[in-house]
């Protein structure tokens, strides 16, 4: 069916936290949680508020800083990103009521085979109720979407002429139906799991099951190091994107990328200053085609398939994107003739 597929970028919503593991810590209260019977005492309230509150606050650092990935599933590769450039959030913290309500606005990007790349632009407002559980030392927030409000979708730029050409046949306001798309995909929710009395927390999109953890594509065991991303994207000929969030807050740190690629020959990786991947993403999400680099990227290097790379280095204080390129504009590889998707594994870690 030719509408859905056009509107796949509509699955922005429960994305907004599938970033992967990293470190934080829940705050003092949140450490003393020794059983399921605690974490579920309504009567224990400081608790319950550290948690929500531990949600409310990264919700909105993970939208803006980081960019948040878009799947059809969660095994799935990312298909796209949407990036909030505005969102305010609060915790409602009452006996019979616990929720955190998110109110965001963004853009992004999205490929279909039929489309090619979508951008588009989002707004709403989403209520979500919690819920605690607890197995094997892990702690289970669960966040369900409990009201949906003003949520609304538009289609900024459709890269593929054939699509603009069905459209224009059906009359189909694709703007309705991703309206529509997007508010059934908020039904799906996010989990934050938190590890360890340390504090170490992972974020999901869906509701995980109760003592499973979510896909990753590198196991990480045992590290020193702080895990900033952890997923698999796949790019067609002609394409790109950027992944945020690789925010280094204090001098003499280094970042430490893990990549791996599959499908083509090469793709091009590139690491870039915060001010010029917004430069590039406006560009990418209004226009068609490849977005070219204003200046030159801090890292360029060449990923090989069947040659898994490396690459550690150390950056000021700040924030960067992580860019992957399919295309011939940018850097040293170039797509083969037709259309080969390169799928790519991701590992991003902080460390000194």
């Amino acid at each position: 069916m030719l509408i859905p597929a056009l509107l796949i970028p509509g699955l922005l919503i429960p994305a907004l936290l599938g970033g992967c593991g990293s470190s934080e810590a829940l705050g003092v209260s949140a450490l003393s949680v020794v059983s399921a019977g605690v974490v579920n005492d309504p009567a224990n309230k400081s608790l319950r508020f550290d948690l929500l509150e531990f949600g409310l606050e990264r919700f909105c650092v993970e939208m803006q800083r980081r960019g948040a990935p878009l799947k059809l599933s969660d095994t799935e590769p990312v298909l796209g990103r949407f990036f909030a450039d505005s969102c305010q959030a609060r915790v409602i913290d009452e006996e019979q009521r616990q929720s955190v309500v998110v109110s965001y606005s963004g853009s992004g990007y999205g490929w279909t085979n039929l489309t090619g790349r979508l951008g588009f632009s989002s707004s709403g407002t989403v209520e979500y109720a919690a819920d605690f559980q607890q197995r094997d030392g892990a702690m289970y927030i669960y966040f369900r979407p409990r009201s949906v409000a003003g949520i609304a979708f538009r289609t900024l730029m459709i890269e593929s002429a054939l699509a603009h050409i069905g459209i224009g046949v059906t009359g189909v306001d694709a703007n309705a139906v991703g309206q529509d798309i997007v508010r059934r995909q908020i039904e799906r929710g996010f989990t934050v799991i938190r590890h360890s009395a340390r504090g170490d927390a992972e974020f999901s999109t869906g509701l995980v099951p109760l003592g499973q953890r979510p896909f990753r594509p590198f196991q990480v065991r045992s590290s020193d190091k702080l895990t900033i991303d952890n997923d698999r994207t796949e790019l067609h000929s002609g394409q790109q994107d950027l992944i945020g969030g690789l925010y280094v807050p204090e001098s003499d740190q280094k970042l430490s990328l893990h990549l791996s690629l599959d499908g083509v020959a090469a793709v091009d990786v590139l690491v870039l200053p915060e001010a010029r991947a917004l430069a590039l993403l406006r560009s990418y999400v209004n226009q068609p085609g490849p977005a070219r680099l204003l200046a030159a990227p801090v890292i360029d290097a060449e990923l090989r398939a069947g040659q898994p790379l490396r690459l550690e280095f150390k950056a000021q204080p700040g924030n960067y994107y992580l860019m992957f390129d399919h295309s011939a504009l940018v850097g040293r590889s170039t797509p083969p003739a037709g259309d080969q998707a390169a799928k790519i594994d991701y590992l991003v870690q902080l460390g000194e």
